[in-house]
């Protein structure tokens, strides 16, 4: 060990509270760096646990409007007349079944692939074997099953016995012929199926005949392909673009003639990289809010190393004395600066140890904060990495340095003749100009992370108490989800009329509906809205959300219809089809004429053309809390009915004394089971979780900032009134009053403060147009907000320079001049 080392960890042992707080301050700002980029490299940067991922590809047909899957047929096309792929891979058929392993039903994440999938990725199982292109070969296609590392250990306890067994999905059974390794998650990072199955297999899951394996018009099917080697991505994207039409041709459905068949035509390829994997929905949720906390933590540290340097200065200026005697017998000035830098790096890489270990917690927890309303299980991969170990040393090396500049600087500068000739007591003057600029720089940074934090409180806090345009109290929303057969030869529009009469008979209920999607949901089906030919028709084109409601939702909603009717029982498949639209959607459409007899077209679908309008409803955000200018149109449960859906219950009593009620009714008929019961106040809440969690740790880092912001004042005033005891002494000795003198002290204080703030403004407005997208109902230059930050600001600095000035204004006078 160095003699400078050895010496630093002998000086740092002396001052257990300086150490303790700034090991502390590093190690939550280090410690929340690492945290964050976890995360992002987890999600974001990481590739695939698969064979040479470089090589990977996805592929998309792209319309106008949105990408799209591969229904079966177009990808045994693409694969008969590729020249540039080793294999391509079909996956899809995602989502949640009812799965019945060990005797006990619930409900699983469950995905299908093609049988060339884990060997075209050259994965291998953890236990027995994985799936071979003979399992999804539609001639010999077997019942066979791949578990999920986490769902193996979850349901089966790890058991190594499990290879051979069946499970029942949707009450067909599957034998168990692998499990698949820790982590992998297929081409979705964070999302590993719990069971995945051939693709052949998944029509069987699908009650009815409307789901065929060789159904063009199902678009369901996403594509991975990997590069033969020497291949590039444009030379795949040339020849795959001379058959492309061909194949389209090839595949087009013959059931769907007209506007259909020419939007499916007129579709083009897209060929992307895939080794990260596809950009699902858990990616899109986390990406904004992760980049901009990794903004925020990011001037954590900064702020972290600036009161450090603060510290370290102050520090320096006590050991002066020290500092000049070694100087005088010989000591150079830039071993003066080592030195400080040794103890400085010293100081960060511990608190980067102790930061890793709070990254993993944090990282840990950040996750669960993110994901625990989501109904298919999150995982990652968040131990060790060796790009984020480098990041999180590198990021310790760094600040080490940062927070050592200014100290070293000044011990490198230092006149030992000037210190030896006078004791430190009695050098009279407060903090130099190099303090003075780190407590403004402190104040700066304080106000952008402060501003920053109160626009996503502010807008969090209107999401959450926003006008809905229907009243959300005493109503119930109830998932519904089919047991197993549930509705194998079943009316579904009789049993679902049953339902309703059964749900009206239970005390505390006031009114009931069905609806598709959710209320509130972000999911809704949504497509362009045309008026039928009409002379006084303006707008022929708007693209609209649909809901598919029954009879009595807008009395249990408590939405307003403004004219015409509602639907009713009357309104099913052997009558003409007929609509609810909202206000929005009528105005822009028939701006100047009755709305009510008009009819309109929903996308290019046969069984959504012609539909009359029967009424017009007020408008409401009933499809995403943010965005209430996306026209509605609700069409009638009865004429096209859902297997399954949501129950609205609006009750006259306390919801919860209602919901499990409600649950043995729906569980007595024999057909479905109430996957989750929430008061729509819980589903909204869900709908904020990223508002939420991004709002709560900003505010969190924000009160840090303020915290450290005050701890640096604070000691800066101190060392101040500590340096002038022997002026502040003789000033109190020569008449001056104590409020003088505390006026004086508090005066530098503050006006540290505001030149703080006039700097930190204009920063922090040029910072906050980056949150534009998170805020809801305020500008990123929001007056009030900027006002109140402000007034918290000015106040946390008057408070910190206060004691120091009071202790000032009460000095002694004979103790004063008699401390030199």
């Amino acid at each position: 060990m160095s003699s400078s080392l050895r010496y630093a960890l002998r000086t740092l042992s002396k001052s257990p509270g300086f150490t303790s707080i700034a090991i502390l301050s590093l190690a939550l700002g280090i410690g929340a760096n690492t945290a964050i980029f976890t995360l992002i490299n987890a999600l974001l940067l990481r590739d695939l646990p698969v064979r040479n991922p470089q090589e990977l590809v996805q592929l998309r047909a792209a319309r106008p409007d949105a990408k799209v899957p591969f229904s079966y047929p177009m990808l045994r096309e693409l694969a008969r007349h590729q020249r540039v792929f080793t294999g391509l891979v079909g996956w899809g058929g995602g989502g949640m079944f009812n799965v019945e392993a060990n005797g006990i039903l619930s409900r699983e994440h469950i995905s299908s692939v093609t049988g060339n999938c884990y060997s075209e990725l050259g994965v291998t199982p953890f236990l027995g074997r994985l799936f071979v292109p003979a399992d999804s070969d539609p001639a010999t296609a077997a019942q066979v099953a791949v578990l999920g590392y986490d769902f193996w250990q979850r349901r089966f306890a790890g058991s190594l016995d499990v290879i051979g067994e069946t499970i029942r999905v949707e009450g067909h059974p599957f034998t168990i012929v692998g499990v698949t390794r820790k982590w992998f998650a297929g081409m979705t990072a964070g999302e590993a199926p719990d069971v995945t199955i051939p693709v052949t297999a998944f029509p069987t899951l699908v009650e009815g005949n409307d789901f065929q394996l060789e159904n063009p018009a199902l678009l369901w099917l996403f594509v991975t392909a990997r590069l033969k080697p020497g291949i590039t991505i444009a030379q795949a994207r040339d020849q795959l673009a001379s058959v492309w039409p061909d194949l389209l041709r090839a595949t087009a459905s013959t059931d769907a003639p007209g506007p259909r068949r020419d939007r499916f035509l007129a579709m083009t390829l897209e060929i992307t990289p895939a080794a990260k994997g596809f950009s699902t929905g858990l990616r899109l949720d986390f990406v904004r809010p992760l980049f901009i906390l990794a903004g925020i933590v990011g001037l954590i540290l900064l702020l972290a190393c600036v009161n450090l340097a603060n510290l370290m200065l102050a520090r320096a200026a006590a050991r002066s004395h020290e500092l000049s005697v070694r100087v005088a017998i010989g000591a150079s000035p830039w071993s003066l600066a080592q030195q400080v830098f040794t103890e400085s790096l010293l100081l960060s890489l511990t608190g980067a140890a102790f930061g890793i270990a709070f990254a993993n917690w944090g990282s840990h927890l950040l996750v669960y904060l993110m994901t625990r309303n989501d109904e298919v299980p999150v995982s990652f991969d968040l131990g060790g990495d060796p790009r984020v170990l480098a990041l999180t040393i590198s990021i310790a090396v760094l600040t080490g340095v940062l927070f050592a500049l200014a100290p070293a600087w000044r011990a490198s500068r230092q006149d030992p003749a000037a210190v030896l000739q006078q004791g430190t007591r009695a050098l009279s003057g407060g903090p130099g100009k190099l303090s003075r600029g780190l407590i403004v720089t402190q104040v700066a940074l304080s106000m952008v992370l402060l501003l920053g934090a109160g626009l996503l409180v502010s807008s969090f806090a209107k999401l959450r108490n926003l006008d809905l345009g229907y009243r959300k109290e005493s109503l119930l929303q109830i998932a519904l989800y089919p047991r197993p057969g549930g509705y194998r030869d079943l009316d579904i529009n009789a049993y679902h009329q049953q339902l309703l009469d059964f749900v009206a008979t239970v005390p505390g209920v006031s009114s009931a509906s069905f609806t598709e999607p959710a209320i509130p949901g972000s999911d809704a089906w949504h497509d362009l809205v045309s008026a039928s030919y009409s002379a006084d028709a303006t707008s022929t084109h708007v693209m609209t959300n649909a809901a598919y409601i029954s009879p009595n939702f807008f009395r249990t909603l408590a939405l307003p219809l403004l004219r015409g009717r509602s639907f009713n029982t009357g309104d099913d498949a052997q009558h003409p089809r007929v609509a609810v639209i909202g206000q929005q959607l009528a105005q822009r459409l028939f701006p100047s004429a009755d709305v009510l007899g008009k009819t309109v077209n929903f996308g290019v679908i046969p069984e959504f053309q012609n539909i009359e309008i029967i009424g017009v409803a007020a408008d409401a955000r009933t499809f995403g809390l943010r965005d209430s200018s996306t026209p509605t149109i609700f069409l009638s449960y009865l004429q096209y009915p859902h297997q399954w859906g949501n129950l609205l219950v609006r009750t006259s009593s306390t919801p919860d004394t209602v919901a499990s009620a409600l649950s043995q009714q729906i569980a007595s008929l024999g057909h479905e089971y109430a996957l989750s019961t929430k008061t729509v106040a819980e589903v909204i809440s869900n709908e904020l979780t990223e508002e939420r969690v991004v709002a709560m740790l900003s505010a969190f880092f924000a009160s840090l900032a303020l915290l450290l912001a005050s701890i640096g004042l604070y000691g800066l005033m101190s060392y101040a009134v500590t340096r002038r005891t022997r002026e502040i002494g003789i000033r109190v000795a020569l008449g001056a009053h104590r409020q003088n003198v505390l006026w004086m002290v508090l005066r530098e204080g503050l006006t540290l403060a505001l030149f703080g703030m006039l700097i930190g403004i204009p920063a922090a407005l040029a910072a906050c147009r980056f949150l534009s997208a998170l805020l809801f109902g305020l500008s990123p230059s929001d007056v009030p907000t900027l006002a109140a930050v402000s007034l918290l600001l000015l106040l946390v600095a008057f408070f910190a320079g206060y004691l120091p000035a009071r202790r000032a204004s009460s000095t002694d006078p004979l103790t004063a001049l008699r401390s030199d």
